[in-house]
């Protein structure tokens, strides 16, 4: 039952409802001792409010992959962060929600003491300047900027807060781990850490170790490797150098060895595709050229037996098997539907032979570069690039960038002698 409510102004501005007196809210000034500790602790409440969003913002920014990468690899002072900070990182959503659950505290209870010693429109203007440059924007700024160091300071007290709201942070973090999953580590693709890699050559005062253009194509042509087989950059077999068995190990012949270079001859019978073993030109030194020895004599004493893998092998296995130390040198055939190209097996008479792959075509697509030594005919055989053109262009491109270089250092009167074929290839 409701009954009836009479209230009547008394002097004094005194308000007597139902025989209860109120008495207006008298605002207080900086003569009332209360004032300074009202102000105080407003002050203190927007500094924790700012601090709240400053971490918020510094410690969950950072990625629980580039903390663990610092742990281990970073600068001494990075390290010792990284090490305090990370515990805090991998309880993600703990964190978040104690992180706003305290800045929330501090936000609403901000009113109640500002209100004590200002009017309404003074608290809305102050307090609205307050939380936006000292709550927000100063405090995210220098915790964005600084936010390994001052959160490896701060951790302390995060865990005390961490303690504190437990009973109200832990439930909803429970309930945020088993609706969006506890794992927030980013993972890079393969064409995004190409991009990553390049963007790290960039030279400025924030990227105190620039990667060099050949770490660059190094690291790139790595990544790539994966995606390759060997059918890709092998050579085809119009272009592979082979001898015939049926023939005379004489003055021609070698002086032919001699100017292809090749340190491995594989060895054909009837048709270059029909390959039957190769044999090392080194175990021909000791041969004599006027003594018109049979090919098939030479090759009974040193033969050594080719083995193939299949062409859609990819480079890492073929690498991985180079490393086994059989053999430098495979025979690309065309894969039947159950091989395996993860082994190196002896060449068979029924196999189809596509090209051949040595060591040296791997490690010209990890490092992206032609490897060119001095016997060197073609850089590309493929696309019959000549050594000799070759060299003048790569000289013609380092002498273009050593003059840049020099002018940069105001060095002037720099000539550039043209070299001719004889000189070593520039790398």
């Amino acid at each position: 039952m409701t009954g009836n409510i009479t209230c009547y102004l008394e002097t004094g501005n005194l308000i007597i409802c139902n025989g209860v007196t109120y008495k207006p809210e008298v605002v207080l000034t900086y003569h009332d001792k209360l004032f300074w500790i009202y102000l105080g602790i407003y002050v203190a409440l927007v500094l924790i409010a700012g601090l709240m969003s400053g971490l918020t913002m510094g410690l969950l920014s950072l990625d629980l992959m580039s903390l663990t990468v610092l742990s281990t690899d970073g600068k001494p002072n990075e390290q010792k962060h990284a090490k305090r900070i990370l515990p805090l990182v991998k309880r993600h959503h703990l964190l978040l929600v104690t992180l706003l659950l305290s800045n929330a505290a501090a936000v609403e209870s901000m009113p109640l003491f500002l209100d004590k010693i200002s009017n309404p429109i003074t608290a809305i203007v102050v307090s609205v300047t307050a939380v936006l440059i000292f709550g927000e924007v100063v405090p995210q700024a220098l915790c964005t900027r600084y936010g390994l160091a001052i959160g490896s300071t701060l951790s302390p007290l995060v865990y005390a807060l961490m303690f504190i709201t437990l009973p109200i942070s832990w439930p909803l973090a429970k309930v945020l781990d088993c609706v969006l999953g506890k794992e927030h580590t980013t993972f890079f693709r393969r064409a995004e850490l190409s991009a990553l890699v390049s963007l790290h050559r960039t030279e400025g005062q924030e990227n105190e170790e620039p990667l060099t253009a050949d770490e660059v194509t190094v690291i790139k042509g790595a990544l790539a490797m994966r995606d390759k087989q060997v059918k890709q950059v092998c050579t085809p077999m119009e272009s592979v150098f082979s001898l015939d068995v049926n023939g005379v190990m004489d003055q021609t012949t070698m002086n032919l060895l001699l100017s292809k270079g090749h340190s491995r001859v594989p060895i054909y019978e009837g048709t270059p595709d029909n390959l039957i073993g190769l044999i090392l030109v080194k175990n021909l030194i000791k041969i004599d050229p006027d003594a018109n020895l049979p090919i098939r004599e030479v090759f009974e004493e040193h033969k050594r037996p080719l083995l193939k893998v299949p062409h859609s092998t990819g480079l890492f296995d073929v690498l991985n098997l180079f490393q086994l130390g059989k053999s430098h040198m495979f025979i690309v055939v065309r894969e039947n539907e159950s091989g395996n190209t993860a082994v190196a097996t002896k060449l068979e008479p029924e196999d189809v032979v596509v090209g051949l792959i040595t060591l040296e075509d791997v490690m010209e697509e990890l490092i992206q570069e032609e490897i060119v030594d001095e016997t060197d005919v073609y850089v590309d055989v493929h696309r019959k690039i000549e050594v000799a053109k070759s060299r003048r262009q790569l000289l013609s491109t380092s002498s273009n960038m050593f003059a840049r270089q020099n002018t940069k250092s105001n060095i002037t009167d720099v000539n550039v002698d043209s070299a001719d074929d004889t000189q070593p290839l520039l790398r």
